[in-house]
C-alpha cells in the first residue's frame, strides 16, 4: 500500500473542507429560501361583503347613531340608509316627519323636509301619496308664502333655486308626485288654492294673467313640470279661473295635448304630456342677448337670509 505523502493529505484535508463548507452554504440556503417562501400570505381576494337584513335590524338606534360619526364616509352613508328605510317602514316616525313639516315654526319644517327628501326617492315616493301626505306637504307650502318675501314673476328667470330652501325641497317633492301620479290628489288637496294663486304674479288680475299666460306659454322655468298638469286638467283649469290666473272665458289653452287619455291612478306620468312644436316662439336676438347677460352675474350673500334678486350683480356690457 502507498503511504500518503504530508501535502498529498493536507490537499485532502483542505478539500474535504472546502466540500463541506459548500455542503453548509448550500444547505442553509436553501433552508432560509424555504422559510422564506413559506412565511410569505398570498394576496386575498377581494370578495363584496353585504350586511344581511339579520344584521342590519339588530343594530340599536345607539349603535347606528354612533356609526353616523364614522370619519369613513361609506359608514355614515350606509347608516344613513338603514335609518331612513326603517323611518319609512315605520308609521309612526314617519307620521311624526309629517306633522313636522305642516308646523308653522319654520326650523321644524326645515327639518322635517330635509328629513322627507333624504328617505324619498322617485322609487319610495309612493309612500308621500297619501291623504295625510298631501295635506302636510300642501300646509308646508301654505306656511312658505309667509316665509320671506317672494320675487315677482319674471319670464327672463328661473327663480326655482333662489327659493328658499323649505319651499325649494317641498316643491321638488310636489313634482315627483305630479310626474308619477298625476295632478289628481293635488287638485283634491287644492294645491293652486294655497301655493300657487298667492305667488307674485301681478298687482292686477289682468298682469297676473298675462303673466301667468306668459309663463305657461313662452318659458322654460322648472315650475312648469308642476303646472302643466294642471293646466291639462278640467279641475285644474276650473281652480286657475278661480284663483284669477286664467280668464273665465278660456275653456282650454291649447298649448299642451295629452299623449294618452284616461290614465289610472299610481302610473307613471312622467311622458303623460308632450310638448306642441308651436308652444316656444322663436326668441330674437335681443332675448338671446338679455339672457346671456343675465348668466354672467355675481351673487353676494352672508347666508343670513335667503338669496333674493337683490342679491345678484349683473355684469354690464
Amino acid at each position: 500500500m502507498a503511504v500518503l505523502s504530508p501535502n498529498n493529505h493536507d490537499a485532502i484535508i483542505v478539500g474535504l473542507g472546502m466540500l463541506v463548507t459548500c455542503a453548509v452554504f448550500v444547505t442553509m440556503r436553501q433552508m432560509l429560501i424555504y422559510s422564506r417562501d413559506s412565511a410569505i400570505i398570498p394576496p386575498s381576494e377581494n370578495k363584496p361583503q353585504y350586511i344581511t337584513q339579520d344584521v342590519e335590524d339588530s343594530l340599536k338606534l345607539s349603535t347606528l347613531e354612533k356609526l353616523l360619526d364614522s370619519p369613513s364616509w361609506v359608514i355614515r352613508d350606509t347608516s344613513s340608509t338603514i335609518i331612513c328605510d326603517r323611518a319609512l317602514h315605520n308609521e309612526t316616525a314617519f307620521t311624526t316627519i309629517l306633522r313636522c313639516i305642516s308646523r308653522a315654526n319654520y326650523e321644524t319644517r326645515e327639518m322635517g323636509i330635509r328629513a322627507l327628501n333624504l328617505m324619498l326617492d322617485s322609487f319610495t315616493i309612493e309612500f308621500l301619496h297619501t291623504p295625510q301626505g298631501y295635506v302636510a306637504l300642501i300646509k308646508c307650502l301654505e306656511y312658505c308664502v309667509t316665509d320671506y318675501k317672494h320675487n315677482p314673476f319674471d319670464a327672463d328667470w328661473d327663480n326655482w333655486y333662489l327659493r328658499d330652501i323649505v319651499e325649494q325641497l317641498a316643491l321638488g317633492l310636489v313634482l315627483k308626485l305630479v310626474e308619477k301620479f298625476g295632478p289628481g290628489r293635488l287638485l283634491q288637496y287644492r294645491f293652486i288654492e294655497q301655493w300657487l294663486a298667492k305667488e307674485p304674479w301681478g298687482n292686477t288680475i289682468p298682469q297676473r294673467q298675462s303673466n301667468f299666460a306668459t309663463f305657461l306659454q313662452e318659458t322654460s322655468q322648472k315650475l312648469n313640470d308642476i303646472v302643466t298638469p294642471l293646466s291639462q286638467d278640467p279641475e285644474g283649469m276650473k281652480q286657475l279661473q278661480k284663483g284669477k290666473l286664467i280668464a273665465d272665458n278660456i275653456t282650454g289653452l291649447g298649448i299642451f295635448k295629452p299623449a294618452h287619455q284616461g290614465r289610472e291612478g299610481g302610473q307613471d306620468y312622467s311622458d303623460f304630456y308632450i310638448f306642441d312644436s308651436s308652444r316656444r316662439r322663436m326668441q330674437s336676438s335681443t332675448n338671446e342677448y338679455v339672457r346671456r347677460r343675465h348668466r354672467e352675474a355675481m351673487v353676494l350673500n352672508d347666508g343670513s337670509r335667503p338669496v333674493g334678486r337683490e342679491d345678484i350683480i349683473q355684469r354690464e356690457r
